[in-house]
């Protein structure tokens, strides 16, 4: 069962930065990240009134509000690193850390795997790498328009949001599902806040300018990768309470490939041969985890 719940973080993930990128094509990764955190601090924020459902002690909810803070710098470097500098560099870089991290960190908390399921692992940390590869016609076309920064900084960026989202599993994992899912309440109302500093830095800096009501095109979007990405947390509590986090982590790092696949589908943008072999490769790892 952990296995089917950590794939499905993975889509949830995967989707949610597809359309998150959609939307920060359109208006900048800070106002994206700051929506998207608001939808799923809104719709959280009914659900927790509606069954009135307590927010957990007082070490749940510092644990939540780590979470927020680190799930807040880790998008925050991620969707820097994919502005300003080479997508092929920092998603599988970001992605392998993740994935190598959480199964570090399970390994130090006394988890034992069976020896299949760490073979499925180790498929699934290579699958994470060839997934996230673009082609190279789409990594060179990147290059020439929007690369900014160089390799020190890419990898700087990338072990930063690896490093930040690892934090967040590991936290989560040990929030539990004790609580329900009010904690998630606690870690959207923690990112928004960033968030929104953040954005009002920015809005400071560029002079105070108008506000203006976001486009339809822009909206929709921003939704539904708010809800998308709560979704994918909310799994993601379930999945950590009832499995391995050195297996559950790695799985979810293989949300690449649900973003890549949307997005050859309806951007009609290519797909590689080695992002193929790495899905085909990911679905092995996958098999061997859940026999084992």
């Amino acid at each position: 069962m952990d296995v089917l719940l950590g794939v499905g973080v993975a889509a949830g993930l995967g989707l949610a930065d597809f359309f998150g990128g959609m939307s920060g094509r359109r208006t900048g990764p800070i106002r994206t990240i700051t929506g998207v955190q608001i939808v799923g601090g809104v719709i959280i924020g009914i659900y927790v009134l509606a069954i009135w459902q307590p927010l957990g002690d007082t070490r749940t909810m510092l644990l939540a509000v780590l979470a927020g803070g680190a799930l807040t710098f880790g998008i925050g470097f991620m969707y820097t690193g994919f502005t300003w500098g080479r997508m092929g560099v920092v998603a599988p870089v970001t992605a392998a850390l993740i994935a190598v991290l959480t199964f570090g960190v399970g390994l130090v908390r006394g988890e034992r795997p069976s020896a299949l399921a760490l073979a499925g692992v180790a498929l699934a940390i290579v699958a994470v790498v060839l997934i996230s590869r673009p082609p190279r016609a789409a990594d060179a076309a990147a290059t020439e328009t929007r690369k900014r920064f160089g390799l020190g900084a890419e990898l700087g960026l990338s072990l930063a949001a690896g490093a930040s989202l690892a934090t967040f599993q590991t936290t989560i994992g040990e929030i539990g599902d004790a609580a329900g899912l009010a904690p998630l309440l606690v870690v959207r109302a923690a990112a928004a806040t960033l968030s929104l500093l953040a954005l009002g830095v920015v809005w400071r800096r560029a002079g105070f300018p108008r506000l203006r009501a976001p486009r339809r095109s822009t909206f929709v979007p921003v939704v539904v990768s708010g809800i998308l990405l709560l979704l994918a947390h909310a799994l993601l509590l379930e999945a950590l309470s009832l499995g391995l986090l050195s297996i559950v982590g790695p799985i979810t790092a293989l949300s690449p490939a649900f973003t890549v696949i949307p997005a050859w589908l309806f951007l009609h943008e290519e797909i590689s041969r080695v992002q193929v072999f790495g899905m085909v490769v990911a679905t092995a790892g996958l098999v061997l985890v859940a026999l084992g």
